[in-house]
């Protein structure tokens, strides 16, 4: 008896459109330069595609799918950072003196500027996300976005479970320390 199946296109269709706002999520959170999401987005959706003959329906589409994406934005985020190498990098006491910065800081009670402290805490949590290492920052992101289990983003980062709970321990460290900081140079 053989099995009736959609075609391969109308299969992984099937299987992406589900998991399409995840993937864009995550892609925006672990990639450096905001401009190359659709590009990051469409190389992996391509390189699923040509792969998928080598896809199995007893693995997890949704793993295997954040595991392509996550090599391609690894890639561009190496191609952004040689680029980076060139830019220059400031202390927070130096960002303090910026005018964009000193424009949120004019604001004395932010409880009465609840849209001032969201750009300043969005602002504060994606340079803490770029202080990141790629793994730390994917295992984090996979986590909290993907609400992945540890053995999931370990087949998906092709890491061992171990460096899983070692990258996740630090990044959730290293963001704590960002936010605190941010709380304190933040005026009350």
């Amino acid at each position: 008896m053989r099995e009736d199946r959609p075609p391969p296109g109308d299969r992984f269709l099937g299987l992406l459109k589900p998991i399409e706002g995840e993937l864009e999520v995550y892609c925006r959170r672990l990639i450096w330069n905001p401009e190359e999401v659709p590009d990051a987005l469409q190389n992996a959706a391509l390189r699923a595609y040509k792969a998928f003959d080598r896809y199995h329906d007893d693995a997890s589409f949704r793993a295997w799918m954040f595991k392509i994406l996550t090599h391609e934005i690894f890639a561009l985020n190496r191609k952004y950072g040689r680029v980076a190498q060139f830019e220059f990098h400031l202390d927070a006491e130096e960002l303090d003196l910026l005018p964009a910065l000193e424009q949120a800081a004019a604001y004395t009670d932010w409880l009465l500027s609840p849209d001032a402290l969201k750009d300043a805490l969005d602002q504060d949590l994606v340079a803490a996300l770029k202080t990141l290492t790629d793994s730390e920052r994917a295992v984090l992101l996979l986590r909290a976005i993907g609400d992945f289990h540890y053995r999931e983003i370990s087949e998906a980062l092709d890491i061992p479970l171990g460096s899983v709970m070692g990258h996740l321990a630090r990044a959730r460290k290293k963001m704590r320390e960002a936010i605190r900081h941010a709380q304190k140079r933040a005026p009350l």
